[in-house]
């Protein structure tokens, strides 16, 4: 077997890891209130009436007065193929291989969850506590297809700890800010090609990293009750970077892990580098429409654009960069609310969301589009202070073609393909008044 130089090796290991690390973040967590969800998140903002408006906007929390708590999990079901797809290593062979030769089902259900805590201190000050992750994304390539190169498996979640505190100035304004403790859990694997000008399955390795980091960051909010039938809020997530002191294993048959070392590639190293989960800025409004009959409209705009480049230390293979081509992104919503009865409500919305990723840049780890959401939700009070709420959307995904090349996919060779997704998300909550 002749060995892939020590140059292209590195660039195979570490670039085929990370640039995918920074994209899998356009995986935004919306999941975080059924009330959200079932409104397409057209109530994100200021029209959520439980506590677990508190996630989109902690100045809400003025609006619950007592001791308040809620939880909830939501199970996002998708459904995706990745076809038309062909691929070379680094030295431009085509990898004739690949089985399947149209991967499915790459992104797992997934199931998560959240809960709020809300208590009022004062008749003007009010304390909050949040836990959810509001950044996640999972997925898992086969590692015999095509693709394997350039991904295979990828899991991120940046759990979210948010402490706030909340002032109702009068009746009609109230003024919020929180402190986020984010915990952020990265795990990446991808394979390495020993003969790359004639790649099989029988020469490959498999590249593990890990790494974890806390960091901190910051969120605001203002609410305001313009009139009787009308409310407005806006709220501010900060940036918040993430510096990793990461581990690579490579991983194989004995034979070909000895290849790599006398090639002088250690099969273990540290990898630093820098991520951010983005900034964003959400806007809301919430209006009366009748004594039943409620809206909702909510935009948000997301900093994707903090992603420039990232630049790798190893302790093996030397200093890398990767180049991250990312775009600031707007979701917006409408929805309506129906109060039928004392016990009942039902809500639902749709929603438009702009990906992130333009096309030359987008890879399989983090396969962005275009989407549309519609949703649809209810509610069921049990007894005074105690509620059940169920939402459900479908998202719609535009097809999101994969066009990487040499210079945008450097060390990993070319991979095309179109992948197509569609998924059901459906959420269960519970509300408690103390």
């Amino acid at each position: 077997m002749r060995f892939i130089p020590l140059s292209a090796s590195s660039h195979a290991i570490i670039l085929g890891l990370l640039p995918a690390m920074a994209a899998a973040n356009g995986y935004q967590n919306l999941h975080q209130s059924a009330t959200g969800l079932g409104t397409a998140y057209s109530a994100n903002g200021t029209g959520i009436d439980d506590i677990s408006a508190i996630y989109s906007n902690p100045a809400s929390l003025t609006r619950f007065p007592g001791t308040n708590a809620s939880f909830g999990a939501d199970l996002i079901m998708p459904r995706d193929s990745f076809e038309n797809l062909s691929a070379t290593t680094a030295s431009g062979a085509p990898v004739t291989d690949g089985s399947p030769g149209t991967p499915t089902q790459f992104l797992d259900n997934t199931l998560s969850g959240y809960w709020y805590i809300g208590h009022q201190l004062s008749d003007q000050l009010y304390f909050g506590l949040s836990f959810n992750a509001p950044w996640a994304t999972e997925s898992d390539y086969t590692d015999t297809a095509a693709s394997r190169y350039t991904a295979t498996t990828t899991k991120l979640t940046a759990y979210n700890l948010t402490p706030m505190l909340a002032y109702k100035v009068d009746d009609k304004l109230s003024i919020a800010a929180g402190l986020n403790i984010q915990y952020y859990v990265s795990e990446f694997s991808t394979n390495i090609s020993l003969t790359p000008d004639n790649p099989s399955q029988a020469s490959d390795l498999a590249s593990d990293f890990e790494g974890n980091d806390l960091s901190f960051g910051a969120i605001i909010g203002i609410e305001y009750q313009a009139t009787d039938q009308w409310r407005f809020g806006a709220s501010y997530r900060t940036k918040i970077t993430h510096e990793f002191d990461g581990d690579i294993r490579v991983n194989g048959s004995d034979a070909n892990l000895a290849v790599l070392e006398s090639n002088g590639v250690s099969r273990d190293g540290d990898a630093r580098y820098e991520i951010a989960t983005p900034w964003m800025l959400q806007l809301g409004a919430h209006g009366k429409l009748t004594d039943r009959l409620e809206t909702y409209a909510s935009a948000t705009l997301t900093g994707w654009s903090a992603f420039k480049d990232t630049n790798i230390h190893t302790t093996n293979i030397g200093d890398l960069r990767v180049r991250n081509g990312w775009d600031n992104a707007w979701y917006v919503a409408v929805g309506l609310g129906y109060q039928v009865n004392d016990k009942v409500k039902v809500f639902g919305g749709v929603a438009y969301d702009e990906t992130p990723t333009p096309t030359e840049v987008r890879n399989p780890r983090a396969p962005n589009a275009d989407r549309s959401y519609v949703g649809l939700g209810g509610s069921y009070e049990v007894r005074p202070g105690r509620t059940f709420k169920v939402g459900y959307a479908h998202t719609f995904f535009e097809d999101a073609p994969i066009r990487l090349t040499s210079e945008n996919n450097p060390g990993r060779g070319t991979l095309n393909g179109d992948i197509k997704i569609d998924a059901d998300i459906l959420m269960v909550q519970y509300i408690h008044q103390f």
